[in-house]
């Protein structure tokens, strides 16, 4: 069964059709990268995954369960909001621009959710708190604020963050594409820790490498569609496409 799926998502904004019939499958502990040129729909798809957007038209199911679906108008309908509140806590979202509160600590920035949302106790949520700043390589900075992070420390409490919340699945929205090169490998490495712990991760990146290593499964878009899709090696190293091949060849020159 797949964890997450999505069939012929389409989406507009205004006269603009962003996506024009996306569909993926997602298994249990998949990674799944997603590469693109800028403004392919990519980011807009992931948004759409976790109600950040809406949908025009298709479905998006979380686990078996419908998120949204077409009415006999084929037009979107969505589930209920509290449905979709809990479907979401399934999902935690890493953005290009860390999203930390700056006028709270560390610790503060990763117990506010699980208190607040899933009513965990304050010794609880602290310990959760405590034991994924460890795994992200930051127990030391636990009272620290975000403006006395690096980017890339920043991230990393981004990602610690969202997995505080337990959830099923990762998506990552361009998580290095705001940082010095220096600072990208810190928060890759946190990334390939979690794919190698068998988290379900859906990513889109630019960080052609990355892909290349940890992903299960690759998919190119561009102008809003899927033009290519399959294992890394296949698409990266032997795409069959011509606009994959222009693609790659400009991304990989640039390196």
């Amino acid at each position: 069964m797949y964890i997450l799926k999505a069939t012929d998502v389409h989406k507009k904004f205004q006269h603009n059709e962003v996506l024009k019939g996306i569909s993926m499958q997602v298994k249990k502990g998949e990674v799944i990268a997603i590469i693109g040129p800028s403004g392919s729909g990519k980011s807009t798809f992931l948004r759409c995954l976790n109600r950040l957007e809406k949908i025009d038209h298709g479905s998006i199911e979380i686990e078996g369960e419908y998120m949204v679906k077409n009415g006999p108008d084929g037009k979107a309908v969505y589930s209920s909001e509290k449905d979709i509140a809990r479907m979401r806590l399934k999902m935690g979202m890493v953005f290009q621009s860390f999203n930390l509160f700056p006028h709270k600590s560390v610790m503060e920035n990763l117990v506010m959710a699980p208190m607040l949302v899933q009513k965990t106790d304050l010794k609880q949520a602290r310990e959760t708190a405590m034991m994924f700043l460890e795994k992200v390589g930051l127990g030391q900075n636990a009272l620290n604020y975000p403006f006395e992070l690096s980017g890339g420390m920043q991230q990393r409490v981004a990602i610690a963050r969202a997995l505080c919340m337990n959830p099923d699945i990762m998506c990552f929205d361009e998580p290095t594409s705001a940082l010095d090169p220096e600072l990208t490998g810190e928060v890759l490495q946190v990334m390939k820790d979690l794919a190698n712990e068998h988290m379900t991760m859906v990513v889109v990146t630019h960080e052609i490498g990355f892909a290349r290593e940890v992903a299960d499964k690759v998919i190119f878009m561009d102008e809003g569609l899927i033009v290519e899709e399959g294992h890394a090696e296949d698409v990266i190293i032997h795409p069959r496409q011509i606009r994959t091949k222009e693609f790659l060849s400009k991304v990989l020159m640039a390196r």
